[in-house]
């Protein structure tokens, strides 16, 4: 295989969260009036937790409170994006670790990983509790790694968002952007691919390459 641990974001990348979380944060906004398109919340508020105080909202603790109560059912019976599964099981008959790093809180994934049968894939599994800082930073990636025993130079990160590939490329491993051509609707597609990716991914399959 080209590389031997793969670690991967989950909403939006292994999961098909998005609709659920962008529907949501505009649901949560709007109770505050505030606005806020699908781009505002891909830029500012996905995978940041700061993000909603930036955009005026000033008890973020309470925001995020009544932002789980909206989406947390949803989120646990969530399924993967296409081809996922597949990969994920191949990587490990290859022989190959499986990290996921979220800046999602556990509970948000807890669920939905185990019921998509996922749970025996994945070797780690890390979410906000398990960090100070969350990515842009690359605390999480290096954490996988150190905890598989693996090398940044034997590993690839998988993400859908800007956070994900500067976290990675700051770890010093190879990145990929998942950027199928739906999630035009969230990011801003030049900028998707200008983020300085190893390798732009719009179908998982494509990873068979990597295999």
């Amino acid at each position: 295989m080209k590389y031997k641990y793969f670690l991967f974001d989950w909403d939006g990348s292994l999961a098909d969260t998005l609709p659920i979380l962008f529907s949501g944060f505009k649901k949560i906004f709007a109770n505050y009036d505030i606005q806020v398109t699908n781009k505002v919340i891909g830029k500012e508020v996905i995978g940041d937790w700061g993000g909603p105080e930036r955009l005026g909202i000033s008890d973020s603790e309470k925001f995020f409170a009544e932002l789980e109560t909206e989406v947390l059912d949803k989120l646990n019976t969530v399924k993967l994006n296409q081809g996922v599964f597949e990969l994920l099981s191949q990587i490990k008959q290859n022989g190959g670790k499986i990290g996921v790093v979220t800046a999602s809180r556990k509970r948000w994934v807890k669920g939905s990983l185990r019921k998509n049968g996922l749970r025996e894939l994945v070797d780690v599994f890390l979410g906000k509790e398990d960090v100070e800082y969350v990515k842009p930073d690359p605390e999480g990636v290096l954490k996988a790694l150190e905890i598989m025993r693996g090398k940044p130079e034997e590993a690839i990160m998988i993400g859908d968002n800007e956070k994900d590939i500067m976290a990675g490329r700051r770890a010093g491993v190879d990145t990929g952007i998942y950027f199928p051509s739906r999630y035009e609707e969230y990011y801003v597609r030049d900028k998707q691919l200008c983020l300085g990716a190893n390798y732009v991914i719009q179908d998982f399959g494509e990873m068979e390459k990597f295999l």
